[in-house]
């Protein structure tokens, strides 16, 4: 009967590690965890993931999600990773960013399993600004899979909110 208990044991235990080996480590979904970093505010290349928030969990203990800021620790695999992506450039030297941050948080928790947003600072990629011919931000870059990328090209607009941002998304197929 020990052996037996022993033989049963020892299965159940390498099931259990199996399982546990072979579970998707990917937190994001979308094959960028392997390019992305630990949790950061300042790195000049952020990727904004909605994933569950350490330590914050509902009344009945199931844990809460939010966009969390990652740091790319491998720009040029994430872009080349084939999901639709959203870049954000922005200026690090500008004091009202803020707001506009706070409000492409909400896009990127909106658009989640669509699209992924890229937070560059503008400041630190001026070759990507270049290659954009990007003249002032903030400003965003579409990135689809066998498309051509596209520019909102916020400094041709007198004034912008969000809403037109999203509808830019919309006319170029992101609903």
């Amino acid at each position: 009967m020990k052996r037996y208990l022993s033989l049963v044991l020892t299965i159940l235990f390498s099931f259990v590690l199996l399982c546990s080996c072979s579970k998707k480590t990917d937190e994001t979904g979308n094959g960028l965890e392997k390019y992305l970093g630990d949790y950061s505010y300042s790195d000049p290349a952020i990727c904004m993931v909605y994933e569950p928030v350490e330590g914050e969990e509902d009344g009945d203990g199931n844990p809460l999600y939010g966009i969390q800021y990652r740091k790319i620790t491998d720009l040029e695999g994430a872009l080349a990773s084939g999901n639709t992506m959203l870049i954000y450039f922005y200026s690090s030297m500008s004091t009202d960013s803020g707001p506009i941050t706070a409000a492409v948080e909400d896009l990127a928790q909106e658009y989640n399993g669509k699209i992924v947003v890229l937070m560059l600072d503008a400041m630190e990629y001026p070759d990507m600004m270049e290659k954009y011919k990007i003249e002032a931000v903030p400003d965003f870059v579409l990135k689809k899979a066998g498309e051509a990328d596209k520019v909102f090209e916020s400094v041709s607009y007198e004034y912008w909110t969000l809403n037109d941002v999203i509808a830019w998304l919309n006319s170029n197929g992101i609903v």
